[in-house]
C-alpha cells in the first residue's frame, strides 16, 4: 500500500452534524436501508483519524446528490436579479449513458470457479461444467474495438486475485507470463481509454487474509458473510480494499473506484462508502473515488455523494445502475433480451424511460454473459450491439445523450454537489472544490449575447449537436454555458 499509519479505531456516534445533501430516499435492490437519517461527517478524513463512524444498524440511503426526483438543476445562491443561474444536472446538459461490466478479469471466466466452489458450500446445481474456463483475449479485444468505434463508455472490473488462484501482478498459474502480459497490454491500450477499471474486491469468492491472500478459516465469502462488513475491524476492511486496489496499480491499471462482488457491503453501506473511499484514495490519491453496489430497477436514479469535504476537496461518489442484466446475466446462460433495454420502435424498454426522466442511464452486465458458452455464442455482446444501434437511432446527432465513464458521472455529481454559486448583476462567481471538464451552467431570465469565463470568451454553438466545452448555446427558455474550470474560484461574465 502507498502509505501506512497507526491502528484505526471506530467510535460510535461521534458527530453531531447532519448531512447537508440528503434529498430523497431511493428504493434499490440489495439494500436493507430505511429512511432513518444518520450522521455523516464532512470533516477532512485522513487515515490517522480514519473511521469515526455511526454504529452498525439500519442504514440511511445517505447523501443522494442532486434535487428531488424530477428536478433537473441545482438551485443557485444568488442576489435579487432578473438573471437566474443553475448548475446543469449533467455535463453538457446531456443524459449520461454508461455500462457496467462485473466479474471480468485476466483471461479467467470467474464464474466457472465461483459456481464450482460455491456448489460445494450450498449444494445448488449450478452448471459450472457447462461454462468455459477462459474468455479469450481475442474476444475482449474485439469488444473493446467496438466500444471505441461507437464511443461506448463505462466501468470494467478486473478481479485482482480471481478465485484466490493467484495475484495478477505475480502471475496466475493457469497461464504463461507472456499470455498474461499480452492481455494486460491489450487492456491498457483498448479497455482503459473507454472504461474505468475497478477491483471487484480481492477474489470475488472467498474472503482472504489481506497479508497472505490465503482464504481465512473458517471459510467465509465476500458476497455472503461480508454483506455485513465487520465495522469493529475497520483497519482490516481498509487493508482488504486497499490491497485489491494496489494489485491493479501494480499492473498499470489505476482504479477509479471499487465494485462490490454481489452483496459485499450492502448491509453496512455507510461504513462501506467511507472505508472504500479512503482505501482508494490512499493507494491512488484520487480525491473523489466511487463505488458500485446498488441497482434501481424501476424508480428514479440518482448519483449519491458521500462524505463531501469542501475544505479538502474530497468526496466519495456512488454509481447506481438503472437496468437489470438482460445480456446473459451472471450465470453466462441467463436471459438475453435487447427489447428490455430499448424496443425496436425506440420508445419502449427501461432506457427510454430513464433517459426521458433525465436520469443517468447506466446498464449493468456480466462479462460471462457477454461471451456466453463458447466463442461463437456471444449472446450478450450481440444483444448489446443491438442496444447501441437503437440508442444511436434515437439520438443520431448526440444532442440529448452522451456515453460517459462511471467516474465522469460521479465526479460531475461531486463537483455539482459541493459547488457554491452566487450571482451579482451579470457576474457569476463559482467556488468549486472539485473541478471537472464540461462543467455546465443554465442561465435564464436574460437575453444572453455572450459569455466569458475568467476573461476568456466562449464560442457560440449553432446547435445542440455542436454544443461542447468552451461554448454557449442559446435555446428558447435558457442559455447553456460549458467550460473546463481552471481554478477553484472561477468568474463567469454574461453579456446581455
Amino acid at each position: 500500500m502507498a502509505r501506512r499509519s497507526q491502528a484505526l479505531q471506530v467510535a460510535r456516534y461521534p458527530h453531531e452534524g447532519e448531512p447537508t445533501y440528503q434529498r430523497e430516499m431511493l428504493r434499490v435492490i440489495d439494500s436493507e436501508a430505511t429512511t432513518e437519517k444518520r450522521p455523516v461527517s464532512n470533516r477532512p478524513l485522513t487515515r490517522r483519524r480514519f473511521l469515526q463512524f455511526v454504529a452498525p444498524g439500519p442504514l440511511a440511503l445517505a447523501a443522494l446528490s442532486g434535487a428531488a426526483a424530477g428536478a433537473q438543476e441545482k438551485p443557485t445562491r444568488r442576489s435579487e436579479t432578473a438573471m437566474q443561474v443553475e448548475i446543469a444536472r449533467h455535463a453538457l446538459d446531456r443524459v449520461p449513458l454508461s455500462i457496467i461490466f462485473d466479474d471480468s478479469t485476466v483471461l479467467i471466466n470467474m464464474n466457472y470457479f465461483w459456481m464450482r466452489d460455491r456448489n460445494l458450500v450450498d449444494g445448488q446445481g449450478r452448471r459450472w461444467e457447462d461454462v468455459p474456463v477462459v474468455h479469450p483475449e481475442s474476444f475482449t479485444r474485439e469488444f473493446a474495438e467496438f466500444c471505441l468505434e461507437h464511443g461506448v463508455r463505462g466501468k470494467y472490473s478486473v478481479v485482482p486475485c480471481p478465485a484466490a488462484l493467484g495475484r495478477i501482478d505475480e502471475g496466475l498459474p493457469l497461464f504463461s507470463r507472456a499470455q498474461q502480459e499480452s492481455w494486460l497490454d491489450m487492456c491498457r491500450e483498448l479497455i482503459v481509454p473507454a472504461y474505468d477499471i475497478t477491483p471487484e474486491m480481492i477474489t470475488h469468492s472467498k474472503v482472504v487474509d489481506p497479508k497472505t491472500l490465503k482464504p481465512v478459516e473458517p471459510e467465509i465469502w465476500e458476497q455472503y458473510e461480508w454483506q455485513t462488513l465487520p465495522v469493529d475491524q475497520a483497519e482490516l476492511v481498509f487493508d482488504y480494499i486497499a490491497i485489491a486496489c494496489q494489485i491493479l496499480e501494480n499492473v498499470g491499471l489505476t482504479p477509479e473506484g471499487v465494485t462490490s462482488p454481489g452483496g459485499f457491503g450492502g448491509k453496512t453501506l455507510e461504513f462501506y462508502a467511507k472505508v472504500a473511499g479512503e482505501a482508494v484514495r490512499d493507494v491512488t490519491g484520487n480525491p473523489t473515488p466511487y463505488f458500485f453496489k446498488r441497482i434501481s430497477r424501476g424508480d428514479s436514479v440518482e448519483t449519491p455523494v458521500w462524505y463531501a469535504d469542501r475544505d479538502g476537496g474530497t468526496a466519495v461518489g456512488e454509481i447506481i445502475a438503472s437496468t437489470g442484466d438482460w445480456t446473459g446475466s451472471w450465470t453466462g446462460y441467463g436471459e438475453v433480451n435487447a427489447d428490455k433495454y430499448i424496443t425496436a420502435d425506440l420508445q419502449g424498454g427501461r432506457l427510454p424511460e430513464v433517459i426521458d426522466a433525465g436520469d443517468p442511464a447506466v446498464l449493468i452486465s456480466h462479462w460471462q454473459g457477454f461471451y456466453g458458452l463458447h466463442n461463437e455464442d456471444r449472446r450478450g455482446f450481440n444483444a448489446f450491439k443491438t442496444v447501441v444501434r437503437r440508442l444511436e437511432e434515437r439520438d443520431p446527432k448526440g444532442e440529448r445523450t452522451q456515453w460517459r465513464k462511471c467516474s465522469e458521472i460521479t465526479n460531475y455529481a461531486c463537483a455539482r454537489e459541493m459547488a457554491e454559486l452566487t450571482v451579482e448583476d451579470h457576474t457569476i462567481r463559482l467556488d468549486l472544490p472539485v473541478q471537472v471538464p464540461d462543467f455546465t451552467l443554465r442561465i435564464a431570465g436574460s437575453n444572453v449575447r455572450g459569455v466569458s469565463v475568467d476573461g476568456k470568451p466562449l464560442q457560440r454553438a449553432a446547435s445542440r449537436a455542436g454544443f461542447k466545452s468552451g461554448c454557449f448555446l442559446r435555446e428558447d427558455d435558457a442559455t447553456l454555458a460549458a467550460f473546463d474550470p481552471a481554478a477553484r474560484r472561477t468568474t463567469v461574465d454574461v453579456e446581455a
